[in-house]
């Protein structure tokens, strides 16, 4: 039928049968919204039937009204599942805005793979596009699977980017049968229920998750409902705490650390002649982060359960539940013990009052021995039962012992030790462990040209960044990203040199030399020529001028120094230099200056992030610290030509 419909116009569709659940969701008048809103969700429905600890068929339905020719997005649909479940009903719907139906059955949707960063998963996807799906009118989804859960535990997500007219979750658990709820970001609704284990909570007009520049991910931003369910005397796969969710996974896993006598061998190897704490590890994460490749191969519960550490080890590549299973088994060999540290990429997808299986990504707490000095490492923390843990990430590759990547710092993580699970908070490393330092020399001609070396320093994330970026790269390659980011401080320059120094080595700093010309840097103005100190680098970016929702979140804290020294060309005389600043707000600080030294203008300026979290009420503070940083990178000194 779609296939005629697309040959023969909307005409010979008016008859397609539109359920009554679609029309009864759009048969009322909307609210007023603003003009930007591309769409809005007439109906968001699940329902979960819980058929034994194996199995539970879930039932969405979903129904939206396009608004704006950006809306015709939500005409994609896409419903996953792993080959193992089993697809009991698909279907789509379109009402155009003249009255004609469309439908789309099981046949019409296309099936493929999940082609994501893992070699190969068992995910499929069934996709298909509503037609006539133009402002004004309505699509609608629906479909039936059974799927069968590695954890008693769903999680709803009721805020979009679009808003939402009814979200409505229900609940069916076998008799005797029970659950408990968490609600995040929304004060909690009680659900109605009936005698035979039916729950369903209702929730009206909720509002749009509006985009807005360096907010937290929409996941943290969302109101979530969280449902945890429990068959009677069986705990096996249990969610309804951290603590559950630990012994679940540790229950998972038991026996994959596991060595073989070739990996014990290596671990031995690796390590002979080395008798301290530090060093044994820096050997073995060498190893795990140089010679273990990643590469992910998820069937069925393998998107949880690790592959054994011999077979990781053996075969010289795996995920990062492969590459913290296989350290963890090495340090064991070596009498140094570590646990799982389950961890999502996106800070506050994970939170405390709902417990979830909401992580991405593996790493490892690592137990530091009685005696070893932590403070030559940054990324420590010390869990409930006492224990120091080093964090330390073996799927990493650029990132060096004692350190831990931005994204990975300041979040909720799972600590599976000792048989059970505790939530951690992993530290926000200071500014001083993501420095950026540059410092330039530079010569003025009379006419304006420019010329000289920078030299940059860069350790933490600043260094991470550009090791990820240019290890692999060619030479072509190297010299484009490099030109890019000169080119937003400097216009018609030529790069004449580079040179990277210690790009593999990444327990070192890595040091970035330029060799540049600019032919027109200081402006001529009549007798005048404006020079602006700071030759390279910006602080300050521009900030929306509508009222702020949510918090700013940067990604790390950081210490960055610029010191720029220019010869002055001997026909100009100094007229005039900008004044000192020096600003604190608290979540970070700016301070320049500039000085004159006989022939030489010298610029120095330091900026310091310290937190990455700034709330919406101090939109205006930051706008006023930004502003302030913005107007010192563009002030000039005044050179003026002498008789």
């Amino acid at each position: 039928m779609a296939a005629l419909c697309m040959l023969f116009g909307t005409a010979a569709c008016s008859w397609a049968a539109v359920p009554e659940w679609v029309r009864s969701a759009a048969s009322g008048s909307l609210p007023k919204y603003e003009p930007d809103t591309n769409a809005v969700v007439l109906l968001d429905e699940v329902t979960y039937t819980v058929t034994d600890s194996d199995d539970y068929v879930e039932h969405y339905r979903r129904a939206v009204k396009i608004l704006r020719p950006d809306g015709r997005d939500e005409a994609n649909f896409a419903l996953y599942f792993r080959q193992k479940e089993k697809v009991l009903g698909l279907h789509a719907w379109s009402i155009d805005k003249l009255g004609h139906d469309y439908e789309l059955k099981d046949k019409d949707f296309a099936e493929r793979g999940l082609f994501d960063f893992e070699l190969y998963n068992d995910i499929r996807l069934r996709t298909a596009t509503a037609p006539a799906a133009d402002p004004g009118a309505i699509v609608a989804f629906e479909f039936e699977v059974r799927r069968h859960p590695w954890l008693h535990h769903f999680t709803w997500n009721f805020q979009e980017s679009i808003p939402v007219r009814q979200a409505h979750v229900v609940l069916q658990l076998p008799q005797g049968w029970e659950y408990r709820s968490y609600w995040v970001g929304i004060p909690s609704v009680a659900p109605s229920q009936d005698s035979g284990g039916r729950a369903e909570w209702v929730l009206h007009d909720l509002p749009a998750i509006e985009h807005e520049e360096m907010s937290p991910p929409a996941g943290a931003l969302s109101a979530r409902l969280g449902l945890a369910y429990f068959e009677p005397g069986v705990a096996s796969k249990n969610a309804g705490s951290w603590d559950a969710m630990g012994k679940w996974y540790d229950q998972l896993s038991a026996g994959r650390r596991n060595p073989s006598r070739e990996l014990s061998e290596k671990a031995r190897q690796l390590t002979a002649g080395i008798t301290d704490f530090d060093g044994k590890l820096r050997a073995l994460a060498s190893f795990l982060q140089s010679d273990v490749r990643y590469v992910a191969i998820e069937i069925g519960v393998g998107g949880y359960l690790p592959h054994a550490a011999q077979d990781v080890f053996r075969v010289r590549y795996g995920d990062c539940k492969d590459k913290a299973t296989l350290l963890s088994s090495m340090l064991h060999e070596l009498g140094i013990e570590s646990d799982y540290v389950v961890i999502s990429t996106n800070r506050g997808t994970v939170h405390p009052d709902l417990p979830s299986p909401s992580f991405n990504h593996m790493i490892l707490a690592i137990e530091m021995p009685q005696g070893v000095n932590s403070d030559q490492y940054r990324s420590v923390l010390t869990s409930k039962s006492g224990k120091r843990y080093l964090i330390f990430d073996p799927t990493d590759t650029y990132t060096p012992v004692g350190e831990l990547r931005g994204d990975l710092q300041d979040s909720y993580a799972l600590l599976v030790a000792e048989g059970r699970g505790e939530l951690i908070h992993t530290p926000l490393l200071a500014p001083e462990t993501n420095q950026l330092t540059r410092t330039g020399h530079f010569t003025l001609s009379a006419d304006g040209a420019l010329s000289g070396e920078i030299v940059e320093s860069r350790n933490g994330d600043h260094a991470w960044a550009e090791r990820l970026a240019l290890l692999h790269a060619n030479h072509e390659e190297r010299a484009q990203r490099i030109e890019r980011r000169l080119s937003r401080s400097l216009k018609g320059f030529t790069l004449e040199k580079t040179e990277i120094q210690q790009l593999d080595q990444i327990q070192q700093k890595l040091v970035i030399s330029l060799t540049l010309k600019e032919p027109t840097y200081g402006q001529l103005r009549g007798p005048l020529m404006l020079v602006r100190p700071r030759v390279l680098g910006e602080k300050s970016f521009a900030l929306e001028r509508k009222p702020r929702q949510y918090p700013f979140q940067f990604e790390r804290a950081s210490r960055e120094t610029d010191t720029f020294e220019i010869e002055l060309p001997k026909e100009y005389a100094i007229e005039d230099i900008p004044d000192p600043v020096k600003v604190d707000a608290g979540f970070a600080s700016y301070e320049s200056k500039v000085e004159v030294n006989g022939s030489k203008v010298r610029y120095w300026r330091e900026f310091v992030r310290r937190d990455v979290l700034i709330g919406p009420e101090r939109t205006e503070e930051l706008r006023k610290f930004l502003g302030t940083i913005g107007a010192d990178e563009a002030a000039v000194v005044v050179l003026k030509r002498t008789p």
